[in-house]
C-alpha cells in the first residue's frame, strides 16, 4: 500500500515521531488542522481543474482516435476479416465435401487398362509351397 510513495513503515514511522514530538493531546489538533487543510484543497477550484484536466488526458487517446477516423478503419478491418473468415471456411467446406466423395466412390475391382504408351510394372511370378 503506498500513499504518495510512501509505504506503510514510513508511515508508522512518521506517526510515532509525530507522538512523540507533538505528544497525544497536541497530535490531534494537528490531525485536525491536517483534515480540514486537505478537505479545503479537495473541495478548491485548483483541484477539481486537476481533476478534470487528468480526465481529459486519459481521454486523449479515444478522441484522437476519433478524430483520425480510426474507428472507421477499425471496423472495416473487422468486416475484412469477417469476409476473410467466411470464406476461409466455405473453402475448408468444400475440401471436406470433395474428400467424402472420395472417400465414398467405390474402388474399381480390376487394375484399369494401361494408357496407350504406358506399360505395366512386372508382377511377381507366383510362389509355390511344397
Amino acid at each position: 500500500m503506498d500513499i504518495l510513495g510512501i509505504g506503510l513503515p514510513e508511515i508508522f514511522f512518521i506517526v510515532l515521531l509525530a507522538l512523540i514530538l507533538l505528544g497525544p493531546k497536541d497530535m490531534v489538533k494537528a490531525g485536525r488542522t491536517i483534515g480540514r487543510a486537505l478537505r479545503a484543497f479537495v473541495t478548491s477550484p485548483t483541484w477539481q481543474v486537476m481533476r478534470n484536466t487528468g480526465r481529459e488526458i486519459q481521454q486523449l487517446p479515444v478522441k484522437l482516435m476519433r478524430e483520425a477516423g480510426l474507428e472507421e478503419l477499425q471496423a472495416e478491418v473487422q468486416q475484412v476479416k469477417g469476409n476473410v473468415e467466411t470464406a476461409a471456411r466455405q473453402s475448408l467446406e468444400e475440401v471436406e465435401t470433395a474428400r467424402r466423395q472420395i472417400l465414398a466412390a467405390p474402388f474399381p475391382s480390376k487394375p484399369a487398362a494401361p494408357v496407350q504408351g504406358q506399360t505395366l510394372p512386372p508382377s511377381s511370378p507366383p510362389t509355390s509351397e511344397s
